[in-house]
Order: structure tokens, then sequence, then C-alpha cells
């Protein structure tokens, strides 16, 4: 016995590139983020291995106006959990949260995405 679920999704490619996916529920009052990158242990090279799940973990480690530890904090503090995971080709980063966190989610997200770096 299989059943047909189905979800609503909407999807649409912003000019950087970023696909944005969304499958509301109203009514739960939990949301969902999920970030998928294309890269993975696939990118390595021979001598290099694990450096794909080393990244993901640095990943936490801190951004611009985040400091480290702060991701996790901030989201658990508010009653989300969040993790991540490496595979062959891509690493993802999820979490889930009050849908009143929503708008913090995104922007840890977006804040690592563009200023990992200046750590």
């Amino acid at each position: 016995m299989s059943a047909d679920v189905r979800y609503p999704l909407t999807s649409r490619t912003l000019d950087n590139g970023l696909r944005v996916v969304v499958s509301p529920t109203p009514g739960l009052g939990v949301v969902a983020v999920n970030l998928w990158y294309d890269v993975g242990s696939r990118h390595e090279e021979p001598h290099r291995q694990g450096f794909a799940h080393l990244f993901e973990h640095l990943m936490f480690q801190g951004s611009r106006h985040v400091r480290s530890g702060d991701h996790f904090a901030l989201l658990q503090g508010h009653g989300g959990s969040l993790n991540a995971t490496t595979s062959f080709d891509r690493t993802n980063y999820f979490e889930a949260m009050p849908a009143g966190v929503l708008d913090l989610a995104l922007w840890l997200e977006a804040d690592r995405m563009a200023y990992l770096d200046d750590v």
C-alpha cells in the first residue's frame, strides 16, 4: 500500500543563481530551511580527502556578524534544531524552528554565505 503524497512546491532561481524552493504548510507553526551546496567529496583531490567534511564543520565557526558557536546558540535558544551533512556530490545545512524564527535563520544563512571568508 502506498500513498500518493503531494506537496505544493514553488521554485524560483534568483539572479545570483540561488535556487529557492518553497513548500508551504499553513498552520503548523514550524518551518524548515535546507540549503544544499553542490560540493562534496567528489570535488576533493586524492591527497586532500576529507576537506569537504572539514569545511562543513568550519561553516559553523563564525562569519562577519556571527561569532563561533553563535549560529547554534541563536537558533537553539529559540527552540530550533540544526545540523549538516556532507556526501559525494553535495553538502547541506538544515534547520527546523518555530515559524517566528525564520527571518533569523535566513539571516544567519545569508551572513554565512556572504561573509564566511571575513573570519
